[in-house]
């Protein structure tokens, strides 16, 4: 008989997680295009759930130094997140102890999260 699972073992491997439908359409995540999604957990507390989405994108509009990019020269730039869902968001988790592909240091383009370009239907071509 195995032993029970707990939230602290979940933190640091891949999980399958659905959002309550209203959640989902409330929270309008970047990068999650379905109610169920994949996700890295990086830490558990009483709020929630932290995951992390290794491909936000953002297009600064000042550069590090505080100078305004014009429009025409700005570039989208990806970046490791880590956000928290809510436990009244979530409605299910589900973690796969036996397989070692759901558990941490898996390539991160097995993350549910889709970066924004291949959202939109465009290439690197």
């Amino acid at each position: 008989m195995q032993s029970p699972i707990t939230m602290d073992q979940v933190v640091g491997s891949k999980v399958v997680i659905k959002l309550h439908r209203q959640a989902y359409e409330m929270l309008d995540l970047q990068g999650i295009e379905s109610e169920k999604f994949v996700a890295r957990v990086v830490g558990v507390d009483a709020f929630g759930l932290w995951v992390e989405n290794p491909t936000y994108t953002t297009i600064p509009v000042y550069n590090d130094e505080g100078v305004y990019i014009p429009p025409e020269e700005r570039n989208e730039v990806t970046h490791r997140a880590v956000f928290l869902l809510q436990w009244p968001y979530v409605q299910t988790i589900m973690q796969f102890p036996d397989r070692p592909a759901y558990r941490g240091g898996v390539d991160e383009a097995e993350i549910g999260f889709k970066a924004k370009a291949k959202r939109e239907g465009e290439t690197d071509a």
